[in-house]
């Protein structure tokens, strides 16, 4: 059966893949009260970025701590400068209680010094005594827009080996990142898998960051799944169809996925209200 092929889903199959979801926040003003909505203790990755830099990360990270939730600190190789900024930052990591980071190249055209990749990051962090415990790297289902498929898959056979699990980047297509998870996150590979799918957002936001991060070919799938289709043309993006479409790669024992990751963008009050609704609706047709 392809991926996007969903039998009958059972009402329990949605409320488990769901279950200790990670969510995605953007340390900006008003993050914190966002978080808040939040279930007690929920994981929350802190986004890096060259607009915000890796300083506003660690400060929203440990903010996030200090009020009771897991925080995942995201750190964008590009915008370190050599290897004894590295370990600075590893080490404050280290001293403020983070036991799992996010290492990406960060999309920054020029870097701030000697790394134009995450590979020689996390070879650094690896090496140090203060490793954190888990350490993950993006995967890119539908490619890179600056990147090219062969050099991203020779990337991420590298990173293996210092990484622990992989959240792939947003994408519409069901297959495709269902046979992208076979492919890197079976057991043989030692990498666990986090998918990352958007939450809850209005349309032309959303189309506008797929566009930009490159996955406009995946949106063609959007056309393929009429429920999708209905929501871009009222205005709203919900992510059920595409969650549903994703429960038989959750079940594959052939993959290792851990659950959803949920690129909130932080818009957490009508992503939790749909999540309610979702499987709400689930338990009614149950």
């Amino acid at each position: 059966m392809a991926v996007g092929t969903t039998p009958e889903i059972r009402p329990e199959q949605r409320a488990a893949a769901l279950a200790g979801s990670r969510y995605e926040l953007i340390p900006i003003r008003g993050m914190l009260d966002e978080a808040k909505k939040l279930p007690a203790g929920a994981a929350i990755a802190v986004t890096c970025s060259p607009r915000h830099g890796i300083e506003r990360t660690l400060e929203g990270a440990i903010a996030l701590k200090a009020a009771g939730f897991h925080a995942i600190p995201h750190i964008a190789a590009r915008l370190l400068r050599n290897p004894q900024e590295v370990e600075a930052v590893m080490t404050r990591i280290h001293q403020a209680g983070f036991d799992d980071v996010y290492v990406i190249a960060g999309d920054i055209d020029t870097p701030a010094g000697e790394f134009a990749s995450a590979l020689p990051v996390l070879e650094i962090i690896s090496r140090m005594e203060t490793r954190p415990t888990h350490i993950g790297i993006p995967g890119y289902p539908e490619g890179h827009a600056l990147i090219g498929e062969a050099v991203l898959d020779e990337a991420i056979t590298a990173k293996m080996a210092h990484a622990d699990y992989v959240v792939t980047q947003m994408c519409f297509d069901p297959d495709r990142i269902g046979a992208w998870l076979r492919r890197h996150a079976a057991p043989q590979t030692g990498l666990t898998a986090w998918i990352g799918v958007p939450g809850v957002l209005e349309t032309r936001r959303l189309l506008s960051i797929s566009l930009k991060i490159g996955v406009g070919q995946s949106l063609k799938s959007l056309r393929r799944n009429q429920g999708l289709t209905g929501q871009l043309l009222h205005g709203h993006y919900t992510p059920e169809a595409l969650i549903d479409a994703l429960l038989p790669v959750v079940a594959d024992p052939m993959v290792q996925v851990s659950g959803f990751h949920l690129n909130t963008f932080n818009t957490i009050g009508p992503l939790l209200d749909w999540r309610a609704t979702f499987l709400g609706a689930a338990k009614t047709r149950g």
